[in-house]
């Protein structure tokens, strides 16, 4: 792996780490379609307006051919993902979100194995099962019966991470005729598009003349550098990467979303948290050499 990747991969694992921090204290003031709406209303033009830059016009043109595939990606990777994980936020904590999004992780090996044709190594298998174990480990809590107590919240995570391997390994199959800036405008912009009557409908922006700078915050931290700068690094290692290599540095996120919400948010950090969290670290380590 290049060493630029490498750090943009580094990069992505701190601020997406940050993001349900961002995202619990964002919703102590908006609604979370409202939220995962605005975040991308601020982002969608930013991220348009560095690909033109970056690439000129031709870049942003659509042919009629790609209008679905685009529309799908904006679906599954800004609509669903970040509604349905800002609205499980309300009902989860921070770290189990963070644990459970991996999940997505066997399902991007597996999509990208039936549909990209990605060869998976035994050693890489063994690494992604190892990480898999330890975060498990951290969900249940050392204990068998902890699937038990999984709420509705938990599930949902999981349901975000599937469509997230989805939007991944379709985005690298589009990225063989795109670039990575050019899809992830147009994932933001149709994405947008269908968040808009999703919060509309919820709460008609009444809550707008009450958000404070907390909530101003959590919204810029969310779309400039959550959206802008981490799903530009994430399409790009895709296109440079394997997917499933890639997606094994998500493994890193929920040993420092647990740290980080330990001491922002008060959340419990468990022996079963600190020994998941070593496993899932040797599991990345595993898969990548």
């Amino acid at each position: 792996m290049k060493i630029k990747t490498l750090l943009e991969l580094l990069a992505l694992v701190l601020i997406w780490s940050g993001s349900w921090i961002a995202i619990k204290w964002g919703l102590t003031e908006i609604p979370p379609y409202s939220l995962a709406f605005f975040r991308f209303l601020v982002a969608c033009p930013v991220i348009v307006a560095i690909t033109y830059l970056s690439e000129g016009k031709n870049s942003l043109k659509i042919k009629k051919n790609e209008v679905f595939t685009l529309a799908v990606l904006g679906l599954l990777g800004v609509t669903l993902v970040q509604s349905i994980q800002i609205f499980a936020l309300k009902y989860t904590t921070a770290i189990n979100s963070s644990i459970l999004i991996n999940f997505n992780v066997p399902f991007i090996a597996i999509f990208a194995m039936l549909f990209l044709r990605e060869s998976i190594t035994k050693k890489t298998a063994l690494g992604i099962l190892i990480s898999f174990i330890g975060a498990v480990f951290i969900v249940i809590n050392g204990s068998l019966s902890g699937f038990q107590k999984i709420n509705i919240g938990d599930i949902l995570i999981i349901l975000t991470g599937i469509f997230w391997a989805a939007y991944s390994v379709a985005g690298k199959k589009i990225m063989e005729e795109r670039t990575p800036l050019s899809v992830t405008s147009f994932s933001f912009l149709f994405g947008t598009l269908f968040l808009f009557p999703m919060s509309l409908f919820e709460s008609k922006f009444s809550f707008i003349g009450d958000i404070t700078k907390l909530g101003i915050g959590s919204i810029l931290y969310l779309s400039l550098l959550c959206s802008v700068f981490a799903y530009i690094c994430w399409n790009r290692s895709m296109n440079c990467e394997k997917a499933s290599n890639v997606a094994m540095f998500l493994y890193f996120v929920p040993v420092v979303t647990a740290i980080m919400a330990w001491f922002l948010l008060g959340e419990i950090i468990t022996i079963f948290t600190v020994i998941g969290g070593a496993l899932v670290i040797f599991g990345v380590y595993m898969a990548e050499r």
